[in-house]
């Protein structure tokens, strides 16, 4: 960094004195702070943190890499909160000093505010861009437009103080590190007279507590693996990249006669995946700097999260990821982000994207590679605090709060993901499997049942537009005006109208099939079942074999090859059994044909990706039957894969404790 950089980056506000404008526990310029601080190399670093908090700061900013949460509860006010981790530029300008056996200056005179500040500035990964003069005149420009008070007065002109007070004694030059809504009256208040501010001297209780792993995705606005990301490329070596398998989520399977128990892997194996994951994302999460350094890139750690989790949730699922789902991953991130005035996505965008594509397990395991941080630990030499929602609970007493810094993007604390139970000893949830009657679970059978009967309604809807038919309007008006025509025919200077085609019938049965299943391997497991009630249909199905896939006590998951609906219930016989069905080719083939036969309508509807063969067509017309073909495509893709997947319960007292395990 040239001396022309530092002028622009950190003037000098008075001689000896350098301001550089920063935004609060922002990643992006965490770096920025570093070689600053190494090309301008300061006697001291001062930081905008209350002078009340010094001995908690040092301390905190002496326990990284593990995070650490600084507490300071006062009566009648809001608790004040502030989280040191890696990727706050403040705490990477103390730690260099640290490191360095310079002097930690904390300067804000600790005043109550009256209102929290939120100013909206641009994404700081525009630095990457502009070059990191260029991005912090913007800010420190735009920032001195933004409203402030009188308290905002008395802090600036107690800093201004403090940074005088501190280059009396000192033997070099002073950097300091501020909110860029501070940096430009800091630096008018530096070059006329201060007095000492009237602020509090110190905090009557002050509390340092080792954060949860679990609650840092709660408090921190860039994700925990960007923060990994810059802790490894602070370092002076970095580590190899790991092998891309080393970062996937073992599936672990525990077998236990024709059981098969799946987990996430073992408990104590985490801390090696995080590690792999984050030395993997340094290397492919990153960007090389005008410096030669390497600095975090969020866009490109968004391709890398994609890439880990969308493997992961592969092996876990055995569910491929479709190209479709990357790409549609990709745009709706980058949107989502863009309306919120950002330039990259986040840890809440990529959750809610990736559930969008995809389901459940596909956010859970984009949140899992998302939150990885490998120095985290759950215990640790001081108590550990959890934060969730908005109370942070430390162990003896749990107290509401707002943070000390307001973010640029304000999100929920709670990531919208549902968290994947896994046993403490999965050997347990075979110990479930003692009774000899299996169920389905409910609310799938609802989702299963509200679809087939919007299938049926779609096919009579095709089968109606096929006989209808529109022609100039001269005498009637038939069934009403026909826009669609009318619009395109506009140049005619005619108005057309629109006959409805003759209803063809109710809809008896329905059959989905998602695979064919040629090998007649991969969905080895058939099955028939009664409807318990009126509103439920007989069922009959092929899927893959859910004992071996263990995913609670007592509670298998299957995937669907494809299965038969039939209405009205309680009259299916097991169609696998059935020697009427022994001329069909393929388990596909037995669906259809059962379905015909179990139909009390005229209609058929079968779904798939190519349609029946014509003998299939012929024995449903000699049974005054007909098959109305929906092509699979013409689906949604996401309803379809929700639909592939069906839970078995080992008892109906499993459906009170499903909810948890179902994924």
């Amino acid at each position: 960094m040239d001396a022309r950089s530092i002028d622009v980056i950190a003037p000098e506000a008075v001689p000896g004195i350098r301001i550089m404008p920063v935004l609060h526990e922002r990643i992006d310029l965490a770096p920025v702070v570093r070689r600053l601080c190494e090309a301008l190399r300061p006697a001291a670093v001062a930081v905008e943190l209350p002078t009340t908090l010094a001995d908690a700061a040092a301390k905190a900013v002496a326990r990284l890499p593990k995070i650490s949460v600084v507490v300071s509860e006062e009566p009648g006010e809001d608790a004040l909160v502030w989280v040191v981790t890696p990727g706050d530029p403040l705490v990477e300008g103390m730690r260099w000093a640290t490191e360095n056996e310079r002097e930690v200056l904390l300067v804000d005179p600790d005043i109550r505010y009256r209102h929290r500040r939120h100013d909206v500035l641009p994404d700081p990964h525009s630095l990457h861009e502009l070059g990191a003069e260029k991005y912090l005149d913007l800010i420190r420009r735009l920032a001195a437009e933004a409203p402030y008070d009188d308290r905002d007065t008395l802090r600036e002109r107690g800093m201004a103080f403090h940074l005088k007070t501190a280059l009396e004694h000192l033997d070099g030059p002073i950097l300091c590190l501020v909110g860029a809504a501070h940096a430009g009256r800091v630096a008018e208040f530096l070059a006329g007279p201060t007095a000492p501010p009237l602020a509090r001297q110190r905090r009557s209780r002050v509390n340092l507590r080792h954060l949860h792993p679990e609650s840092l995705t709660a408090v921190l606005p860039d994700p925990p693996l960007a923060h990994a990301v810059f802790e490894l490329l602070r370092a002076s070596e970095l580590p190899p990249e790991p092998d891309f398998a080393a970062t996937i989520a073992p599936r672990l399977d525990l077998h236990h006669g024709v059981l098969t128990v799946v987990t996430g892997g073992r408990i104590e194996d985490r801390p090696e995946r995080e590690r792999a994951v984050a030395a993997y994302s340094a290397h492919r999460g990153s960007r090389e700097t005008g410096a030669g350094s390497k600095t975090p890139d969020r866009a490109a750690l968004t391709r890398v999260v994609w890439q880990v989790g969308a493997a992961s949730y592969t092996e876990q699922t055995q569910t491929s990821i479709a190209r479709w789902q990357r790409r549609l991953f990709f745009d709706f991130v980058r949107r989502y982000a863009r309306i919120q005035g950002q330039l990259t996505p986040g840890l809440y965008e990529w959750v809610v994207g990736a559930r969008g594509v995809g389901d459940d397990n596909l956010a859970w395991e984009i949140f899992d590679v998302a939150r990885c941080y490998p120095w985290q630990e759950e215990s640790a030499e001081i108590t550990t605090a959890r934060i969730d929602g908005e109370l942070l609970d430390l162990g003896t007493r749990s107290v509401r709060f707002r943070r000390r810094f307001m973010r640029v993007k304000q999100r929920p604390v709670a990531v919208p993901v549902r968290r994947r139970p896994t046993p403490d000893e999965p050997g347990e949830w075979l110990q479930a499997f003692s009774g000899d009657s299996i169920c389905s679970y409910p609310p799938e059978d609802v989702v299963v049942e509200d679809w087939g009967r919007h299938l049926q309604q779609k096919a009579v809807s095709i089968l109606s537009a096929e006989s209808s038919h529109s022609e100039p309007f001269t005498t009637s008006m038939l069934d009403g005006i026909d826009l669609r025509e009318t619009l395109l025919r506009h140049h005619d200077g005619r108005i057309w109208v629109r006959e409805r085609g003759r209803e063809a019938g109710s809809v008896g049965s329905v059959v989905i099939i998602f695979d064919d299943d040629h090998s007649g391997a991969e969905f080895p497991y058939l099955m028939s079942w009664l409807g318990e009630h009126e509103q439920e249909s007989d069922m009959a199905l092929y899927a893959t074999d859910p004992l071996q896939q263990v995913v609670g006590p007592g509670i298998m998951r299957a995937t669907y090859g494809g299965f038969m609906l039939t209405y009205p219930p309680g009259r299916l016989y097991d169609v696998w059994r059935d020697p009427d069905y022994g001329m069909a080719r393929s388990k596909s083939e037995v669906l259809l044909m059962a379905a015909v036969d179990y139909s009390t309508d005229k209609l058929v509807v079968h779904v798939g990706a190519h349609p029946p063969p014509p003998r299939l067509r012929e024995y449903a017309a000699a049974r005054v039957r007909r098959i109305v073909h929906v092509p699979l495509g013409s689906l949604s893709p996401v309803s379809l894969r929700k639909m592939r997947v069906v839970h078995i319960l080992a008892g109906r007292d499993k459906r009170e404790i499903a909810k948890d395990y179902v994924w």
